[in-house]
């Protein structure tokens, strides 16, 4: 085992030399984005041979799992290329190190690749690496290799505390918590003992943890505050896609403007935002879970039926390829066969809209109030339908169930909105009656209807029946909730006051 890692060491050094060199050759030429994406690629092989190094030092328990996951993470390797900790107790330089793996990471990207929704106004990527920048890298990829190289391989045993700290470097929240304010300052009132540190902050990060543990538990046996005086004291954030609408700041403002407890971050990305979610403590830790995912869900799925789009809290499915690349071996050329079909078509995103922001709010303020019992036959089909399309790929295709998903959703909202019995014989007609206030040609309703049989309409294709039973389902729920909002305006008119958004 010892020599696998010596001899993949050697490689990741040699590799990262080849990557150097290259640089070196393109930086007499130009292309600074090109120089900066070489000399990070070389940092990362550093990276790499730094962790193998680390796997060289013998002690019974080492943990190694994390070596194999840090081996994934560009951040990590490039981090680990400028510091080790076989190399550098010192908390500041582990700080700094962290910060110019995020740095560099984010400016490589940017600098490599074209993006689908680039704006006139966005850098072509060839523009995001000044040449300062570039020679900055390549310097460092140099010395850093040359220190690897002189430093020689690591042996020798590993006692328990070098152990610890190793393992807790290495694992991205124990870390960060290591490098947290007090950390860092104890380290300055020890006169940067390294070990003594070392041994007093393993001990403080155990009483850390017992403490909250116990706090958990106590938080688990209290009771919620009173309302009348309940305050903001929890939050939590959840990342969520849409690839189908293109984001930009000004039109999520018309959403937090409305909609205090929920905010939707701009994240500078345009298929992309942060959802974040306030609540008051007269929430109780214990119904914390299910209350934060019931709400995140709920925006979700306003935000699809607003829009008549899709938002996930994950990239679709439909985004990805089976086969890397395909290649006609008589021509000796690549073939282009197109990946799977996106729920979407070909078609670029589209901007999202003040508009679609009033028709999502307006269904948050319908359904909201909605209990479990009488929002179950809506939101649990239309979210299995929105599942579903999260993960139908080229591998197995989903359409189908999709659009049974979204027509149980309709029929759901139909019965409980539109008077409809429930009997199969029927539900044409409250179809009808239901979508005839916005959709008032017969000939029209019954163009739709078809995506609605049990078979879909013959004459389309799967996807194409899903993509219409979705909008149809999206169109009912934004004039129930339209319809809403106006009765709920009405009545506070009535009552001498404005709703406000809670």
């Amino acid at each position: 085992m010892e020599s696998k890692f010596l001899e993949a060491r050697q490689l990741c050094l040699n590799q990262a030399q080849g990557f150097i060199d290259a640089a070196e050759h393109l930086a007499g030429i130009g292309w600074p984005h090109i120089v900066y994406h070489l000399s990070l690629l070389a940092l990362e092989e550093i990276g790499k041979a730094s962790m193998f190094g680390v796997l060289l030092m013998k002690h019974a328990n080492l943990d190694r799992n994390w070596i194999d996951r840090a081996l994934d993470s560009h951040r990590r390797k490039l981090q680990w290329a400028v510091w080790s900790p076989m190399a550098s107790f010192d908390p500041a330089d582990f700080e700094a190190a962290r910060h110019f793996a995020e740095h560099a990471h984010a400016k490589r990207l940017a600098s490599l690749y074209v993006d689908a929704k680039l704006e006139l106004t966005d850098l072509p990527p060839s523009e995001q690496v000044q040449p300062e920048d570039a020679a900055r890298a390549l310097s460092m990829a140099r010395a850093r290799l040359d220190y690897e190289r002189q430093s020689g391989t690591p042996t020798g045993e590993v006692d328990d505390l070098t152990k610890w700290f190793i393992e807790t470097m290495a694992d991205p929240n124990q870390s960060r918590q290591l490098m947290s304010v007090p950390f860092p300052a104890q380290y300055e009132a020890m006169n940067r003992n390294v070990r003594a540190w070392i041994a007093w902050a393993r001990d403080e990060i155990d009483r850390l943890d017992q403490e909250a543990h116990q706090t958990l538990e106590s938080e688990l046996a209290r009771p919620g505050a009173p309302k009348e005086s309940a305050k903001p004291r929890w939050r939590a954030n959840a990342l969520v896609f849409s690839p189908s609408h293109s984001i930009k700041p000004k039109v999520l403002a018309c959403w937090n403007d409305q909609i205090k407890p929920v905010q939707l971050l701009w994240l500078r990305k345009k298929d992309r935002f942060t959802l974040q979610i306030t609540l008051n403590d007269n929430e109780p830790l214990g119904a914390l879970p299910a209350r934060l995912t019931h709400l995140a869900k709920l925006v979700v799925a306003c935000l699809n039926i607003g829009s008549i789009g899709y938002f996930w809290f994950e990239r679709p499915g439909f985004e990805q390829r089976m086969f890397k690349d395909v290649r006609d071996l008589e021509l000796e050329r690549p073939l282009e066969i197109g990946g799977g079909k996106s729920f979407w078509g070909n078609s670029r995103a589209v901007a999202l809209t003040d508009e679609h922001i009033d028709h999502a709010v307006h269904c948050m303020m319908a359904f909201a109030p909605l209990s479990d019992e009488e929002a179950d036959p809506i939101f649990r089909p239309y979210f299995d339908g929105l599942a579903l399309i999260a993960k139908s790929d080229i591998f197995y295709n989903f359409d189908t169930l999709a659009r049974h998903a979204f027509v149980a959703s309709l029929a759901g909202a139909l019965r409980r909105y539109g008077g409809w019995s429930g009997d199969s014989e029927t539900f044409e007609a409250s179809f009808h009656e239901g979508f005839s206030p916005f959709m008032p040609d017969r000939k029209d309703r019954d163009q739709m209807y078809r995506f609605l049989r049990r078979e879909g309409d013959p004459d389309e294709t799967p996807l194409e029946n899903l993509r219409s039973a979705k909008q149809l389902a999206d169109l009912y729920l934004i004039h129930i909730g339209h319809r809403t909002w106006r009765t709920m305006l009405d009545r506070t008119r009535q009552a001498g006051d404005q709703p406000r958004a809670q």
